[in-house]
């Protein structure tokens, strides 16, 4: 369907505004996308856009509306205002067995759990578990900073008992930190496919709990500075481990 709005008061124009609120996001189970790059990613999740102009590669039973650029400016929570917006469902995905996951513990840098996203699936790994207190996953800049990766991942929420469950399950779990029973990364030469890989806080690392029920701990050498961002040593630890994994 393709329909015109013209006015800022239009009630639909209300309705996908309010999406801009988690508490919507969560009732409505739709949230925001802005940008053309991001409406191709969540093609398989999209219901609606909002554009300038009909978009021709969009299915028939995606909702079109036309729109002018000062709708487009309520909607957006850029700077930058995008020329088009789409309205997706909540993504919802079954979780692989016996893969490699990722644990983020408190990220709370909406731009570090975008960009870790967005390295996971560049390194295939495609499972990751959101702690309660990480960056919201629908955050516009987590989507924004993860490039649309969101919609080829499968992400849950999980806490201490969802670790400790893939533990019973034969789980092997590897925190990033630097402690004294730390070892570089090129010590490990074989890495279980059933492994959980932690990543903790930018301020505080990985919680205590988490370290005592960790197999392994992970440290990158590095020179010159005591410490790196959390994207960056995901990035680092991804890229060895994917070579390493053996199932």
């Amino acid at each position: 369907m393709i329909k015109e709005i013209t006015s800022l008061k239009n009630e639909k124009i209300k309705y996908f505004a309010s999406l801009k609120n988690n508490d919507s996001i969560k009732k409505e189970k739709l949230f925001l996308v802005e940008g053309e790059h991001l409406i191709k990613m969540a093609k398989d999740y999209l219901v609606a856009t909002l554009s300038l102009k009909k978009i021709d590669y969009l299915s028939d039973d995606i909702d079109q509306y036309i729109v002018k650029e000062e709708i487009l400016k309520k909607l957006s929570l850029n700077k930058s205002c995008s020329k088009v917006i789409g309205v997706c469902r909540l993504i919802q995905k079954d979780l692989e067995e016996n893969k490699p996951y990722i644990y983020l513990d408190c990220v709370q840098d909406p731009g570090n759990v975008g960009t870790i996203l967005r390295t996971a699936l560049a390194f295939n790994f495609k499972n990751i578990i959101l702690s309660s207190d990480s960056a919201n996953l629908y955050n516009p800049k987590v989507i924004q900073s993860s490039q649309g990766a969101i919609f080829n991942l499968n992400v849950i929420q999980g806490d201490l008992n969802t670790l400790i469950d893939f533990k019973n399950k034969g789980y092997k779990i590897y925190s990033t930190t630097l402690n004294d029973k730390s070892k570089f990364l090129d010590e490990f030469l074989k890495i279980p496919a059933k492994t959980l890989l932690i990543f903790g806080n930018e301020g505080n690392g990985i919680r205590e709990e988490i370290f005592k029920i960790s197999d392994y701990f992970i440290k990158i050498e590095i020179d010159n500075i005591d410490s790196l961002n959390v994207g960056v040593a995901t990035g680092i630890i991804l890229n060895y481990f994917k070579n390493k994994i053996i199932e």
